[in-house]
């Protein structure tokens, strides 16, 4: 049983500057609640009892919001060098056995929770990592990733390989939105990546475990709502904000 989750919610936010000068990108409304809210509404949801979120800029924001929820624990990522180190911080926090995790700037639409849909797909496959996919034109593949893939029914893909932005060559219409359901075994990955230095991301770590050929993309049933830019944030208020 998956019992577990991280959100990643350590960024600087800086394509939402200025406001998040001021306020951290999870805190920022939609409608009368905070993006994160969405995000931890969404893991309550799918059985979740035990969340890790790891806080940077502006943490004490966050950390206040939330005090009085016992089933959420806080990380520092004092040092902001990608997601795969806010992910490996989370490690010492997680208990044994697999967990969900999150960006804290995507959230959903769906009958059934994203998280739940991932996690029953994850108990019922020998996997080390699962994420939600969902097609896309070739501008938004640009901004986000595309994915090497083959399909293996009408919601499971056999994942090969995370191509980060791509310019002019697409191996597929299919990207990853920010949901995963892992084994421990991604923190070997990041350790490996981190003996480089630099920015690493969570993509990075995932592209090692996918070499092992136990990654899989579930097409989920829902609409995203990536919230991580001033235009898309403003359509999501638009959307969801009643």
């Amino acid at each position: 049983m998956v019992k577990q989750a991280v959100i990643l919610a350590a960024g600087l936010g800086t394509r939402l500057l200025p406001i998040t000068k001021v306020i951290p990108k999870p805190m920022l409304p939609i409608g009368t609640k905070p993006i994160i809210d969405y995000v931890v509404e969404e893991l309550t949801e799918s059985g979740i009892d035990h969340i890790i979120i790891v806080v940077g800029h502006k943490k004490e924001i966050i950390e206040e919001y939330y005090k009085d929820n016992s089933n959420i624990q806080f990380v520092v990522q004092e040092n902001i060098n990608g997601t795969a180190p806010a992910l490996y911080l989370a490690k010492k926090a997680l208990k044994e056995g697999p967990f969900g995790i999150c960006y804290a700037d995507d959230i959903f639409e769906s009958k059934v929770p994203v998280m739940k849909q991932l996690i029953e797909h994850f108990e019922q496959m020998d996997a080390s990592i699962v994420t939600g996919i969902e097609e896309a034109g070739q501008e938004e593949l640009k901004i986000y990733n595309c994915l090497s893939l083959e399909k293996w029914n009408a919601a499971v893909f056999k994942l090969y390989e995370f191509i980060e932005k791509p310019i002019d060559h697409f191996e597929s219409s299919y990207t990853s939105t920010g949901r995963f359901v892992a084994t421990h075994e991604i923190f070997s990955a990041i350790e490996a990546l981190q003996q480089h230095g630099g920015e690493i991301y969570l993509t990075e770590a995932i592209n090692t475990v996918m070499k092992k050929g136990k990654a899989y993309g579930i097409a989920y049933q829902g609409k995203r709502w990536d919230t991580g830019t001033k235009e898309n944030w403003m359509k999501t208020n638009n959307a969801l904000g009643r």
